[in-house]
This record gives C-alpha cells, sequence and structure tokens, in this order.
C-alpha cells in the first residue's frame, strides 16, 4: 500500500508537488541511467527537480517504489504482447521470448520484477491479456494463474541468471564465451575415474548458446502444459497436436 493522499503531521490535505505518473517516469529513467543499486528516493526526487520528501505523498519508501517502477515496467511491455490468435502454444512461446528479450533490454528490469507483485494498471494489462489467452485456449482457471506464475517464474528466473557473471573471469573482463569454454576445459580435466559422466558430459554443459537453452526450457515447460485438461472455446482455442498430446 503506498502513501497516496497521506495527510501531514497537521491534518490539512494538500496538492502533491509532483504527480504519480510523474514519480513513475522518473524512477524508470534513474533505474536505466544508473541501475538499482542507485535508485533511491533521494535520486528520484533530484531527477524530478523536487526534495525526497515530496515523494512520500505517493509511497513510504524504496520498497513502495519499487512497487510502482514493477508495475511501471509492465505497462511498457504492454504494446508489445503477442496477439491472440488460437495457438496457446505459440502465444505462450511467443510470450516468454519477448519478455526475456524486454527483460534484457532494460537495466535491472529482472531485479526489480523477479518476485514482485505489482497491483496497477501494467499488471492488470499484462495479466488479464494472458488469461484471456488461456482462457480460450480451454484451460482451467487454477491451471490459468498457475501457468502465469510458471512462466513468469521461468523468464525472470532465467534472465537473473544469464545476467549474472558466470565467473571471476567475467567480471574482469574475459569474454564469456572464453570463461565457459575455459570452464568446459577444466571439467574435462577431473579424474575420469572419479567424475566419469561430469566428465563426459563437459562440452553438453558448457557448449549450447543460451538462447539454446532457454529454448529448450521453455518448450519443455509447454511439453508440461499440454497433459492439462482443456475445453476450447468453440470460436477457436487453439487444437492439440498428436505431439502435444505427448
Amino acid at each position: 500500500m503506498t502513501g497516496k493522499g497521506r495527510a501531514p503531521a497537521d491534518g490539512v490535505q494538500r496538492r502533491p508537488a509532483v504527480t504519480l505518473d510523474a514519480l513513475v517516469r522518473a524512477g524508470l529513467v534513474v533505474l536505466e541511467r544508473d541501475g538499482l543499486d542507485a535508485l533511491s528516493m533521494r535520486s528520484v526526487a533530484a531527477e524530478l527537480g523536487v526534495r525526497a520528501p515530496s515523494l512520500y505523498w505517493h509511497v513510504r519508501d524504496k520498497e513502495e517504489l519499487l512497487d510502482l517502477l514493477a508495475d511501471g515496467l509492465l505497462g511498457i511491455g504492454v504494446p508489445a504482447l503477442p496477439p491472440i490468435r488460437g495457438d496457446w502454444r505459440v502465444e505462450l512461446r511467443e510470450l516468454a521470448w519477448a519478455f526475456r528479450a524486454f527483460l534484457n533490454r532494460r537495466r535491472d528490469s529482472v531485479r526489480v520484477l523477479m518476485g514482485r507483485f505489482p497491483a496497477g494498471p501494467g499488471m492488470a494489462a499484462v495479466m488479464e491479456h494472458q488469461l484471456a489467452m488461456l482462457d480460450r485456449a480451454g484451460f482451467g482457471r487454477q491451471d490459468a494463474a498457475y501457468i502465469t506464475y510458471g512462466l513468469s517464474t521461468l523468464v525472470t528466473g532465467f534472465v537473473y541468471g544469464e545476467q549474472r557473471p558466470i565467473s571471476a573471469a567475467v567480471v574482469a573482463g574475459v569474454p564469456v564465451r572464453e570463461a565457459v569454454t575455459a570452464i568446459g576445459d577444466t571439467i574435462a580435466a577431473f579424474p575420469a575415474d572419479t567424475y566419469p559422466h561430469l566428465v563426459a558430459t563437459a562440452r553438453e554443459l558448457t557448449g549450447p548458446h543460451i538462447d539454446d537453452r532457454f529454448e529448450f526450457v521453455l518448450e519443455r515447460f509447454l511439453d508440461g502444459l499440454a497433459v492439462l485438461p482443456r475445453n476450447p472455446k468453440p470460436d477457436g482455442g487453439g487444437t492439440t497436436t498428436a505431439a502435444e498430446e505427448g
């Protein structure tokens, strides 16, 4: 719950120094320019040209600010939501790839969104679109709720992992692919009599491109959804293929 509308100590309501929309826009600017670690009530106030206490009309602290920014980020992605055409698997696939690309384009967005459940217009638009997609495909309400949670967790968790430095060498400036190859070389040199399966799989563990890894994880998630009971809408909720039936 934000501090919107709180009366000051003297009990007299005053007009807020900045609007809620302006606050969110400024917060997103600071996040993109300076990163999450530099985001603060003071830095956002400076971006707006006001003093930090002016923000307390809308938010109590940085955590409430992050709630607003999380919703703002989701709102930015609304225009890129894939259309509902009647093939749930294609639509969820497109949604997942688009969400991953969005998180990788916007600085520290995954750190803001991961695990956070904003309750504003951005969230509402995204969730309504996805739930409408799943309803048309015939998924039950509880399954649809689990699917929205699962897909979000899959994508944000994956992106968080891919954005983290894979080793100290990468932090020091070594290219990621070079560092990964070196890790593979190290694993391959382990004693094969002690770690036979690990050594044999060294190149498979370190070889695939990150996109290939994401595709594999996502497609197995979609495979799992294909076994859920569905009652597609008669106006075109998508058809279940033999492959989806398993």
